[in-house]
């Protein structure tokens, strides 16, 4: 099956642009910046120091990142710059180099960074007092009194019959909402206050918590079906009911019956190489005509790029009849995208990042920064928009979640950089404005631009998945550790509510069940690395509201 490739002349021409000549167009980017160094490390500040990159014409900035967040960029005459940083917060810190024609590099090497606190602190706060808890349903809601410390709380740990279940960070949250219990069930709580220097006060008194004997809550049951030592990243279920899921660091592929039962590996898909970031085995996805075609479509880094891929599974992956669908998707240490999903139209769509290149997004020649559509052979639909190109979408900055609604319409998850998420619903040849709009700041007024549905604060959402089950959108977050649940009502999101806000830690992926509930995986260690293995993380089933 031949790759799909975009043409550059065409696309350009579709997009209403001249044809540049050749020997005007630098597409050669940069080389890495090596031999990154952190120096001077105080409380608030840290110096980064690297060796200058190379270029066929020149290297024009720097651009200085950590954990996928661009802080700042530095003339390319500069190899060194001064940074803020906050005690005690671990930051992973690289460097990408940029020509003029705006080429990036890969990302250079990862320094991790942990500057000590501006003042020593070695006492703990007062235990938290006048507990409280009540049930609705399955869901129990606590409350407390406020903790006190010599320099402030900055977190509340919650207990269930003894374990660790939830953090509820800031000074002022005194309450904890614990979604998905199990009906008719006995709980025991208890809370205990940390500060900033992870000073933790000893746990206040307990209370107790019955549930009800029926679920009255849009979440009802939360259970945990496996554990799995690498990142669950891509996850589907098969019409039999078997569920995939795969290893993002390891590169294989997992099947196991719904309750967990029967879990082994499948086997290893050819050519998957990680980024030392966020790449490796990503989405999966399978068609309406799994039943009789056996094709798993699977989204992956390569040592050049991200590209789809197909493969049949009879009961085991079959390499040899692995069929490219599409190159040239941009990689770098972070900003793949990766997700994949099968329309109702029969086609499949694709999340693709920028690469860390935030002007491939605006361009129509390059498949970064894009929602893709492609025929389930890998050919390009007629009725695209830029004729001879995948590109459904673009203006994206690293999307991964995409859902489809009753109406057929296209739902996304988008990661901002520093202030902004967004959900957007996705038409035809929309362009959704980054790099120049993160959400809705920066140049968003620009001709024709698609505003966002629903916003949210970077430090409360960082959503990578997505899912609807009876025109209800669910949204899977890693940094904001939580679920966010809405109703779709035309073109808005509504009853828009939050569910396990700090239970389970961060979340990668949310996927709809063959009968009709969630699938839900966490995303908490060992995921800005590309080494196997170096994780503990969960894959939950969650009973929803019919």
């Amino acid at each position: 099956m031949r790759a799909v490739a975009v043409s550059l002349i065409s696309a350009l021409i579709a997009a209403g642009s001249s044809v540049p000549s050749a020997a005007a167009v630098d597409t050669t980017p940069p080389s890495a910046p090596a031999e990154l160094r952190a120096g001077a490390l105080t409380c608030d500040s840290v110096e980064l120091s690297w060796s200058a990159a190379t270029d066929d014409v020149g290297v024009d900035a720097y651009d200085i990142y950590h954990d996928g967040q661009l802080v700042t960029s530095v003339p390319g005459t500069t190899t060194s710059a001064s940074l803020p940083v906050v005690g005690g917060a671990t930051w992973g810190w690289y460097v990408n180099a940029r020509d003029r024609a705006g080429n990036v590099s890969q990302a250079g090497p990862t320094v991790p960074v942990t500057p000590p606190f501006c003042e020593a602190d070695e006492q703990a706060p007062t235990s938290p007092r006048g507990l409280s808890g009540t049930a609705t349903g399955t869901t129990a809601t606590l409350t407390w009194t406020a903790a006190t410390d010599n320099v402030a709380v900055t977190a509340y740990l919650v207990y269930r019959n003894g374990t660790a279940v939830g953090t509820v960070t800031g000074s002022a949250a005194t309450t904890f909402t614990d979604s998905g219990l199990r009906p008719g069930t006995r709980y025991r709580y208890a809370v205990a206050a940390r500060d900033a220097q992870g000073n933790t006060s000893a746990r206040s008194a307990t209370v107790a918590v019955t549930t009800g004997t029926s679920c009255t809550n849009p979440v009802c049951v939360t259970t945990q079906v496996t554990t799995e030592s690498d990142l669950p990243w891509g996850l589907v279920q098969t019409p039999d009911g078997t569920v995939l899921y795969g290893q993002r660091d390891v590169f294989d592929v997992i099947a196991m019956n719904p309750d967990g039962s029967g879990k082994h590996s499948i086997g290893t898909v050819p050519g998957v190489e990680g980024t030392n970031g966020e790449g490796g085995l990503l989405g999966l996805a399978v068609g309406p005509d799994f039943a009789a075609d056996r094709w798993l479509y699977v989204y992956h880094t390569s040592a050049t790029d991200n590209r789809i891929v197909r493969l049949r599974y009879d009961d085991t992956l079959r390499p040899d009849t692995l069929e490219v669908l599409l190159t040239g998707i941009p990689r770098n240490k972070y900003h793949n995208g990766g997700r994949l999903r099968f329309g109702p139209d029969g086609m499949l769509y694709a999340a693709a990042g920028d690469g860390q290149d935030p002007d491939q997004a605006q361009d129509l020649s390059n498949l970064g920064g894009k929602v893709l559509r492609l025929r389930p052979d890998g050919g390009v639909p007629a009725d695209n928009p830029f004729a001879g190109s995948p590109v459904w979408s673009y203006g994206h900055r690293n999307p991964q979640g995409l859902a489809f609604d009753s109406q057929g319409r296209l739902w996304q998850q988008e990661f901002g950089n520093n202030v902004m998420d967004e959900t957007n619903l996705v038409v035809k040849g929309g362009n959704y404005g980054w790099p120049a709009c993160e959400g809705t700041t920066g140049d968003c007024a620009g001709p024709g631009l698609v505003a966002p549905v629903r916003t949210y604060p970077v430090a409360q959402a960082s959503c990578s998945g997505i899912a609807i089950v009876r025109d209800v959108l669910y949204l899977a977050c890693l940094r904001g550790a939580r679920v966010y649940r809405a109703a779709i009502s035309g073109d808005t999101l509504t009853d828009v509510q939050q569910y396990f806000v700090g239970t389970y830690g961060r979340l990668r992926t949310i996927e709809p069940s063959t009968d009709g509930n969630l699938w839900l995986t966490t995303s908490t260690g060992g995921d800005k690395d590309s080494v196997p293995r170096n994780s503990d993380e969960r894959i939950f089933k969650v009973t929803v509201a019919g």
